[in-house]
């Protein structure tokens, strides 16, 4: 890895870590190629130099090696696998093809890796992939199993709400890319009315392809909030099918933690804390403490880079409303972060 001045970047070049502002809004994501508009970019920004990956790092060796020693090298080859199948069943769906087999065949490959406990650390350390709706709705469908699994579904209904997961923004097939890039702070009427469509539009859709209930019940629903102040019907509370509202929680997690230029770069202890001031208003308790309890549990041990700079490791998690855990730093103090208003996580690493 090398330190490359802004300056002196060349077309081709690939990025060997994120590059944020000083309010920590992602500019470039890790593993960019670049082009001229990148470094266009990183000079507006006033970016003074980046981390740019070496020969080494580049070749099929560095490759080998890397899948060989990292632990999640499994989890990735999984990923990547089921991926490019998910890739082709959304391309079906624009081509008008038949998808209802290919999604229980994707399915049934996502499976194992909703058994593998380490999966909500391996799936952050892809936050950088593509945001494209296949994509998505694989980490979706993966974050959905393993919430239904630490509620103790049976396999048979974790196989029907992952369908609804992997699915459930099929209705944006059609949306421009501009549109899908956008928050929703940033939507106008126009596409703001549009974007709230999605889940009608995905409903009837798998409806004409023939999917039985509840899934296209869950899809219409997914945006629905406990409270009544989510759409496209504003039905709460029981009223709303349970796996739309754990597709809800699933979907709003991994729009947290995915990496977009343009968009606060988050951490999984941001996404806790966000899950935690909502869960009696937009989600579910019964399916947010949960997956809160686990989250917390899975973050202990994890290396993490505070606001002011220093670094540390979560030794300890609150089993209480704490948002935030306890770090013990390099020099062996240690830090509540809870009772440190003016200190936050903005980096994590798994290990």
């Amino acid at each position: 890895m090398n330190i490359v001045e802004v300056e002196k970047l060349k077309a081709g070049m690939v990025l060997s870590r994120t590059v944020v502002d000083s309010r920590f809004v992602v500019i470039l994501s890790e593993n960019t190629v670049l082009n001229e508009k990148h470094i266009a970019a990183l000079k507006a920004a006033q970016v003074p130099a980046v981390h740019i990956k070496d020969e080494y790092e580049l070749s099929k060796l560095f490759q080998q090696v890397s899948s060989i020693t990292r632990k999640d090298s499994v989890f990735n080859n999984n990923f990547e696998r089921v991926a490019k199948l998910a890739a082709k069943v959304f391309n079906e769906i624009k081509e008008g093809g038949e998808i209802k087999t290919a999604v229980v065949l994707l399915t049934a490959q996502i499976l194992p890796m909703v058994d593998n406990p380490a999966s909500t650390n391996y799936l952050f350390t892809l936050s950088h992939r593509s945001t494209s709706l296949a994509l998505h709705g694989e980490r979706v469908a993966i974050f959905a199993g393993i919430i239904a699994k630490w509620m103790n579904f049976s396999w048979d209904e974790i196989r029907v709400l992952m369908i609804a997961a992997f699915l459930h923004d099929v209705g944006k097939f059609k949306f421009p890319q501009t549109l899908l890039a956008k928050t929703e702070d940033e939507l106008s009427a126009k596409e703001m009315m549009l974007h709230r469509s999605h889940p009608q539009i995905g409903a009837a859709l798998l409806r004409k392809l023939k999917f039985t209930e509840p899934i296209p019940t869950i899809i219409m629903q997914h945006h629905e909030h406990v409270n009544g102040s989510g759409f496209p019907h504003q039905i709460h509370g029981a009223q709303i099918h349970l796996f739309a509202k754990i597709i809800a929680v699933a979907d709003a997690y991994d729009n947290l933690i995915i990496e977009r230029p343009g968009f606060v770069k988050k951490t999984p202890f941001d996404a806790v804390n966000y899950l935690m001031r909502n869960q009696y208003t937009r989600y579910d308790p019964a399916i947010c403490v949960p997956f809160i309890t686990h989250l917390k549990d899975s973050l202990v041990g994890s290396t993490v880079t505070l606001s002011n700079g220093r670094t540390g490791r979560v030794i300890f998690y609150p089993k209480d409303f704490s948002a935030m855990p306890t770090v013990v730093l390099d020099d062996g103090s240690q830090i509540n972060l809870n009772c440190s208003a003016n200190l936050s996580i903005v980096e994590y690493h798994t290990s």
